[in-house]
């Protein structure tokens, strides 16, 4: 959902490197947690918080996806007996998630840029799926913000970053 008046200070340190971000938070996303996979305990250190932000007017506005929420929609790409070619047309964002790879490997930055476009057709897909058992959620409360702040980074011509945290 919407927030107003809100900062979140990140910063971490790899490899002997410091990372630090001031992001506005202009949405937050938590309503819909989802058990980790291994554990099946709710924010448990298997899945991160995602910020995915761009800077407009030095401001650095994000939107918040707490524990668990980003991975939950990012899944339901996924449908049964998908060819080789269908899965090579994806989004390159979701070819990213599934495969623990690009942006989803934060090993060296925990932030990455991403193509704006691509995470916009990313979420059509997600939209159009089939497997998605939340779509209605999906719709009402993620989908519109996203595509929002995304169409807004293209129109602006900005750089959209992700932060695993």
């Amino acid at each position: 959902m919407k927030v107003d008046n809100e900062t979140y200070n990140y910063s971490c340190t790899i490899n002997n490197q410091e990372f630090k971000y001031e992001l506005k938070i202009i949405a937050r996303f938590n309503e819909n947690l989802v058990q980790c996979p291994i554990c099946e305990a709710y924010q448990c250190c298997g899945a991160r918080d995602k910020f995915i932000w761009a800077e407009f007017e030095n401001e650095k506005l994000a939107i918040h996806f707490e524990d668990g929420e980003f991975e939950n929609y990012l899944s339901n790409w996924y449908f049964d007996g998908i060819t080789e070619d269908a899965y090579k047309s994806l989004p390159k964002f979701l070819k990213d998630f599934n495969e623990c790879k690009g942006w989803d490997n934060d090993d060296i930055n925990p932030n990455s840029i991403i193509d704006a476009i691509d995470f916009k057709n990313a979420m059509e897909v997600i939209k159009n799926s089939k497997n998605n058992e939340n779509i209605d959620l999906f719709l009402t409360n993620f989908y519109p913000i996203i595509i929002e702040f995304v169409d807004k980074v293209i129109k602006e011509n900005k750089v959209l970053n992700i932060i695993n945290n």
